[in-house]
């Protein structure tokens, strides 16, 4: 069951979506029109699970992107099992939500008009007048504190009845992370065959973390479209400064994070910070050099640009795409899973022993403080990311150069080759 929730810009949509699946989820704020693609997410309602999509608001504009969220909610509204019409109490009906309601007319039974901020006695002396929209079922709410939100849900519920669906929740998290306008949503589109998420010239077009269930053969995938990372001194507090929040969270809920750069402006310090974020996070990471078309490199130029630029990212692939044009989609899908595989790998503790033998008759730990540095035993304690645990007589004797050397060589050893193995180093105290 998929329930869509439409209306103007700033009613309070992105509140009641995210009191419906009880996380926040959609950016709340003050400033009209901060959704723009729909965000879609999985609730639970007394034993029943369903679909919910936040919208973008509707209003009458000639401008680009107000188009693109009327179009996009016309097809959810055909989808749709039930759909939430929001409107403001404390405003009172406007000619924008008239507009609305000529627009879900066609879809008259699937409607519930939701006055929505009825903590008010404004709002309260205005709930009469929304009956005039000429829809049955009249439902007052306050979506920010929950009031009138369950009675609301039974009946959606009841009204819609059982559907037989299977709601897929869990799969492989990728997210599409990097500068405003590389391509990040193109690349969702490209990979869902269809224009899912709003694509603009102008940067910072998306602004939520938009997540998007695809299966890819046989495998459970969750595409996350995020928005664009700039440098921290160009962030103001505010509406980018929570999408920025967003983004970085993305990041952290990630499986696979897929890091866009523009080919036609190269590899840019920014580019550089964002790779480091992924690295520090122990990610797995595939790198997408988008708009190869704009180079006059071969491909073995562009890779080689590349690693060098990003050199610490050494175990994530290097997949060039043309976005617009669906070239190299494949090719980044299968190196996702080849590096969703390696960030799942486990290994026998006798296994890992005989590869940190191996490495340290290779090259033993410098001495500290005078004094050799031993390794007594290691085990690998979990996956996503694999995480070794070494016990060691001095911890905080391990150099960060030696421990990267030790940390490459582990990966190849274990065959790890596309994915960060985490190294943690204990005391042999602690291990007893």
């Amino acid at each position: 069951m998929k329930i869509v929730i439409v209306g103007r810009p700033n009613v309070g949509k992105s509140t009641l979506f995210n009191r419906i699946v009880g996380k926040r989820i959609s950016i709340v704020h003050g400033i009209p029109g901060v959704t723009r693609d729909a965000i879609e997410s999985v609730a639970e309602w007394k034993g029943r699970r369903f679909k919910v999509v936040d919208t973008g608001g509707l209003i009458e504009s000639e401008e680009y992107i107000t188009k693109e969220i009327r179009r996009r909610v016309e097809k959810l509204l055909e989808e749709a099992d039930a759909i939430l019409f929001v409107v403001d109490g404390k405003e009172g009906i406007t000619s924008a939500d008239q507009s609305v309601a000529e627009l879900l007319y066609p879809h008259k039974e699937k409607v519930f008009l939701v006055v929505n901020k009825m903590d008010t006695k404004t709002a309260r002396l205005n709930l009469y007048d929304f009956y005039s929209l000429a829809f049955e079922r009249v439902y007052p709410v306050s979506a920010q504190h929950g009031k009138g939100v369950g009675e609301l849900l039974d009946d959606v519920l009841s009204c819609v009845g059982e559907k037989e669906e299977v709601i897929q929740q869990e799969g492989i998290r990728l997210s599409f992370v990097g500068r405003p306008n590389v391509g990040k949503s193109s690349l969702v589109n490209a990979i869902l065959g269809s224009d899912r998420v709003i694509v603009s010239p102008i940067a910072g077009t998306t602004r939520d973390a938009v997540e998007i269930f695809f299966e890819y053969k046989g495998e459970s995938l969750i595409l996350v479209d995020t928005a664009g990372l700039r440098r921290p001194s160009k962030v103001e507090y505010g509406l980018e400064f929570f999408s920025v929040g967003r983004s970085i969270k993305a990041i952290d809920m990630s499986d696979v994070v897929c890091l866009v750069v523009d080919l036609s402006e190269g590899v840019t310090h920014q580019d550089q910070k964002i790779g480091s974020l992924i690295e520090r996070r122990y990610k797995g990471c595939v790198i997408v050099g988008n708009k190869f078309d704009l180079t006059n490199l071969r491909k073995e130029e562009v890779e080689a640009y590349i690693r060098q630029r990003l050199y610490f990212l050494d175990y994530a692939p290097v997949v060039l795409t043309v976005a617009t044009e669906g070239k190299g989609i494949k090719e980044l899908l299968e190196s996702a899973l080849l590096v969703y595989k390696d960030y799942c790998k486990q290994h026998k503790t006798s296994f890992i022993n005989r590869a940190v033998e191996k490495i340290i008759s290779e090259k033993a730990p410098p001495s500290y403080q005078g004094k050799e540095v031993k390794v007594y035993y290691a085990y690998q304690e979990s996956t996503k990311p694999p995480t070794v645990v070494l016990y060691t007589n001095y911890p905080e004797g391990w150099k960060s150069n030696y421990r990267r050397f030790f940390e490459r060589k582990l990966r190849e050893y274990l065959n790890i080759k596309h994915s960060p193995i985490k190294l943690v180093l204990r005391s042999r105290e602690e291990g007893g």
